[in-house]
């Protein structure tokens, strides 16, 4: 038997979002004959979504993760394609911090003593979570923008590469013309000894 919350091949994305359970008609005391369960209805915790502002657009390469380094303006656009990516959802996946309550519930809302809830709920450990999550989307969201920094210092010296390349092929070409030509005079030279 495989555990579907592990392995790496189950699509979640299309389980349904929340699910309900039928059970049969059932008082819940014979007092209060109005009051009866007749099933459960609970969020798929589950299911796994995807934010549609976190979804790159039709002409952004953004989550392509492989490229044809046959050439190193390939291999600079990609770099800068995936910066910009990066750079971009580092400023538009606010929109996760938003559905956890934003920066107020990571602060420090403290739940049932506190008064105040946050959107984890109103018990005790509902501020403490609320506040660990919101170290951990802000140090994401640092992570995600040193990436791309990272990725447009890459793409610049691949850039200076280049041009290093280019200048020394050029200086190559140089160098073997010169050599023909060496080569010319020799010849002729030779065959007028």
């Amino acid at each position: 038997m495989t555990d579907d919350r592990t392995s790496p091949r189950v699509d979640r994305t299309e389980q349904p979002e929340e699910i309900r359970v039928d059970t049969p008609y059932m008082p819940i005391t014979p007092l209060v004959p109005t009051a009866h369960i007749s099933g459960i209805t609970m969020d798929n915790v589950n299911r796994a979504q995807t934010p549609s502002g976190l979804v790159p657009g039709a002409s952004e390469s953004g989550d392509n993760t492989e490229w044809d380094a046959s050439s190193l303006d390939s291999a600079i656009e990609w770099l800068e394609s995936h910066a910009s990516f990066l750079n971009k959802q580092s400023y538009t996946m606010v929109e996760i911090q938003d559905k956890m309550g934003g920066t107020a519930a990571a602060g420090g809302l403290n739940g049932v003593g506190g008064g105040a809830t946050s959107p984890l709920g109103a018990f005790d450990r509902a501020g403490d979570l609320a506040r660990k999550h919101g170290s951990l989307f802000t140090t994401t969201q640092q992570s995600v923008r040193k990436l791309a920094e990272d990725l447009y210092q890459a793409a610049n010296a691949l850039r200076e590469v280049k041009e290093n390349y280019e200048t020394a092929e050029k200086a190559n070409a140089m160098s073997a013309a010169e050599m023909e030509r060496a080569f010319s005079e020799a010849a002729t030279s030779g065959s007028n000894g």
